[in-house]
């Protein structure tokens, strides 16, 4: 009987530490999913386009039409090949960084997106280098490669090289 009592009441305490933390952890998966797309899709890129990349999928999480969380968006049809949003989730590529110093730049901008941007409008307003422009942005592509889905897109502009869009009614593609 009091056995009973004390492991119940054991895992109400880890319970409800685990509640306390779920929040935490949380954030730091969708941290680390934002990061690795910031740094696989551009880390050759200037921090407007860096900052940019990760605009874009804050704003899909946003949207309706794409899946309501960061890593929901960043591998979202990863299992398709030439379906994936971000072509470093199909591609085979590791997912860990190799280089220290565009990695922690990432994260830094990664965690930036999530403490600042309730709106990346808001965000871009003092940002140089065209990140305004594009700060409405739910799509993107490499300026080398011609995708048939851009045509049904409005241009907002270009930065490093990529090319931005949006859906020409909103957000929606």
């Amino acid at each position: 009987m009091v056995a009973d009592v004390i492991d119940k009441d054991s895992h109400a305490q880890r319970r409800s530490a685990f509640r306390a933390v779920l929040p935490a952890l949380k954030r730091e998966v969708e941290t680390t999913c934002l990061s690795a797309a910031v740094y696989h899709e551009a880390r050759g890129e200037p921090l407007s386009g860096q900052r940019a990349v990760a605009m874009v999928i804050v704003n899909r999480v946003r949207s309706p039409s794409f899946p309501r969380t960061i890593c929901g968006v960043v591998f979202q049809n990863a299992h398709r090949p030439y379906r994936c949003q971000f072509s470093f989730t199909c591609t085979g590529i590791a997912l860990l960084p190799k280089e220290k110093r565009p990695w922690r730049l990432a994260q830094e901008i990664a965690t930036s997106m999530q403490n600042r941007a309730p709106d990346c409008r808001v965000e871009a307003g003092s940002e140089d280098g065209g990140l305004h422009a594009v700060s409405a942005a739910t799509h993107y592509h490499a300026s080398y490669v011609r995708p048939g889905w851009a045509r049904r897109l409005r241009r907002l502009g270009r930065i490093g090289r990529h090319i931005f869009f949006t859906g020409k009614g909103g957000d929606k593609a």
